[in-house]
């Protein structure tokens, strides 16, 4: 007769392996896939990642196409292609069909994806969802043809399974196409595709992206900048971030002969100094082999790295947006809503967290058609990825709850809280690590480094903020005073000219006196042709200026117009001509004509006329030149004006910023 088997026998008949597939099987909500909606955008957010990065480690400006259809009454097919470097043929099963692998993950540098579990998740979430395999077609220059594959992931053993195999002609000399059949449903709103391409367009200017929606409607973000960013540089680990058993790893693993010099070249930050101190410290000599570092001695290796004063970490490994390319994201992906201001981006220095180096960079527009009665919009963003999710548990968005914005010009009740306003607001967090809070990274978490550097870049932005609002009060209150005193002061002189019996004096230099401000009249004529407006520009300033003048028009209408003077430069595509205008002495006045052909139905509030070169705290009847405006005229032309010489007769020209404050901000120190 057998023996009864004991409980403990039982139960350890029942326990097995559980595969990285079968838990995310049955997980799917830690990384993204918990509903319908919310399974799309992930999808798309996966395959748009890669794609970016695969196209910048290569070199290559990314053209991305996703295109979202219909099939049936709850599912949809998602593609997207890009033009990247192509994966080969052996490489593809494991890329796509098989959780935790992937080419970042262990390496120190900024990535979008650094886990190997995005795109792979989303083919087993299509698996599951529809049981129809995921088809990858990738095409290397190398090869004529594009393998065209047909796979599934076996969740048992965490494998791929390739059920179909083709070759097929494609008119692409290399990229990747991913298509997925999934339960999914599409919505415009917040938490969308449209949204998140929406974003990523803003901190990837340099990309191009088309997306056509279920019911056809064809989205296109344009590119603005047509420079690949730098690529991150790889560097090593740094002291400051290591543990004890990784520390004991990579000394196990090193090729080094000698403790000191796997410390020095294996590790960033170590220096020769540093590297003697250190071991000072911890009482070795650093001729023993890494390898027989362990126990005791490891440890005090480890504390004597962490508490000896190294080289930061490097910030080669980090690749910031950068605030021009900030402010031509905003302004491409924005100029439907056409803000008033647009802040100079804020870019702090990086700083360290945990052996990790990270930046943190600050946008923020203003005004415009954004709603002045909502909070104000926050999009925040991790390497350039928009984090759509879970904004109410990210640090980013406790950052700028926390900040008394009452102090900058916006209203915020009790001090706290998202403001309220005509404000948007761009946060980026760049890092070699990013400690999100959840494998599907939708929110960063608290971190007392990573708190402070955004606190600080958000305040450099709100002290932006609050002085434009308050040049703009200041012009508000200056345009009802030259109103009253161009009401009033006429008829006083006409009344005091009487009473004396002598001609009525000129007003001009009077209310130079008093007004300190250039003023642009902008009139209608039309004497005997067609329209004409005419834009008078008066110094009204106690000193001699030389200004820009520009025009913008519906750009239809711009090549009807013509110009007195001839403009200095013209963007037809945009609507716009500008001029430098002559000096201008105290008192002084030119004028700046449009004509427009007999009949053009134009009026004068068709065209905005724009001001560079004085404080626009100063200007009325005139906006100052739009920070997102990249228009930048020749120093010699400025300086010949400023002269006195003709222009022509300058050879060298340079380009000027005239609004020093509208240029990029760079924080240097602690504020």
């Amino acid at each position: 007769m057998p023996a009864q088997r004991t409980l403990a026998q039982e139960l350890a008949s029942k326990q097995r392996e559980i595969s990285v597939a079968e838990f995310f099987e049955r997980n799917r909500q830690i990384l993204g896939f918990d509903n319908p909606l919310r399974a799309l955008l992930t999808t798309v957010k996966e395959a748009v990642d890669n794609a970016l990065d695969a196209c910048e480690e290569a070199g290559v400006l990314p053209e991305i196409r996703i295109e979202v259809t219909r099939e049936g009454t709850d599912r949809l097919k998602v593609s997207v292609d890009d033009n990247g470097p192509g994966i080969l043929r052996r490489e593809i099963p494991n890329v796509f069909g098989r959780l935790l692998y992937g080419s970042r993950f262990h390496a120190n540098r900024q990535s979008r994806g650094q886990q190997g579990i995005g795109i792979s998740a989303a083919v087993l979430y299509a698996g599951l969802t529809t049981a129809r395999p995921a088809r990858i077609t990738s095409k290397i220059e190398e090869e004529e043809a594009a393998h065209v594959l047909d796979l599934l992931i076996d969740t048992q053993k965490n494998l791929p399974k390739v059920v179909a195999e083709e070759l097929t002609l494609w008119d692409r000399p290399h990229g990747t196409k991913v298509e997925l059949l999934l339960k999914a449903k599409y919505q415009r709103g917040r938490q969308s595709p449209f949204e998140y391409l929406k974003g990523t367009a803003i901190v990837n200017p340099h990309a191009r992206f088309v997306l056509v929606e279920p019911d056809g409607t064809r989205v296109t973000y344009e590119r603005v900048s047509t420079e690949v960013p730098p690529l991150p540089k790889e560097t090593a680990p740094h002291p400051y971030g290591l543990e004890l058993g990784e520390l004991g790893y990579r000394l196990k693993a090193s090729s080094r002969p000698t403790l000191s010099e796997t410390l020095q070249r294996d590790l960033a930050g170590v220096s020769a100094r540093g590297c003697r101190e250190v071991l000072d410290r911890c009482g070795l000599k650093g001729k023993e082999k890494p390898s027989e570092i362990h126990g005791e001695a490891l440890e005090r290796l480890l504390a004597a790295l962490h508490e000896v004063p190294l080289v930061p970490p490097s910030a080669e490994s980090l690749s910031p947006i950068g605030p021009m390319l900030i402010k031509r994201g905003l302004r491409n992906v924005l100029d439907e809503v056409r803000p008033d201001f647009y802040a100079p981006p804020v870019s702090r220095p990086p700083k360290v967290r945990g052996g990790f180096p990270f930046t943190v960079e600050v946008g923020l527009v203003y005004g415009g058609s954004l709603p002045a009665d909502q909070p104000v919009q926050l999009l925040r963003f991790a390497n350039r990825v928009p984090l759509m999710f879970q904004q109410g548990a990210c640090a980013i968005t406790n950052a700028v709850q926390n900040l008394d914005w009452r102090r900058y010009g916006l209203e915020q009740k009790g001090g706290a809280g998202l403001p309220t306003g005509p404000c948007l607001l761009l946060v980026h967090l760049a890092s070699t690590k990013i400690p999100f809070t959840s494998e599907a990274k939708e929110a960063v978490a608290e971190d007392p480094e990573i708190d402070k550097e955004l606190t600080l870049a958000l305040q450099a932005a709100a002290r932006h903020l609050k002085t434009h609002l308050s040049r703009r009060s200041r012009r508000d209150f200056a345009e009802e005073k030259f109103a009253i005193i161009l009401k009033i002061l006429p008829k006083l002189a006409a009344k005091t000219s009487a009473l004396v019996h002598k001609p009525v004096p000129d007003l001009t230099p009077v209310i130079t006196k008093i007004m300190d401000v250039v003023h642009v009249e902008t009139t209608v004529a039309s004497e005997g042709g067609g329209p004409e407006i005419r834009a008078d520009v008066t110094n009204y300033t106690p000193r001699a200026r030389v200004l820009e003048m520009f025009v913008e028009m519906p750009r239809e209408m711009f090549p009807a117009g013509t110009f007195t003077p001839a403009p200095d430069g013209t963007d037809p595509e945009l609507g716009r001509a500008w001029w430098t205008l002559e000096k201008l002495v105290p008192s002084a006045r030119t004028r700046v004509t449009v004509r427009f052909p007999k009949g053009a139905d134009v009026d004068a509030g068709d065209l905005s006329w724009y001001l560079a070169g004085i404080d626009e705290g100063h200007v009325l009847g005139a906006e100052p030149q739009p920070g997102d405006w990249d228009i930048r005229l020749p120093r010699a032309v400025i300086e010949a004006a400023e002269a006195g010489l003709a222009p022509e007769i300058v050879a060298a020209e340079e380009e000027v910023d005239y609004d020093a404050a509208e240029g990029s901000a760079k924080i240097d120190d602690d504020e």
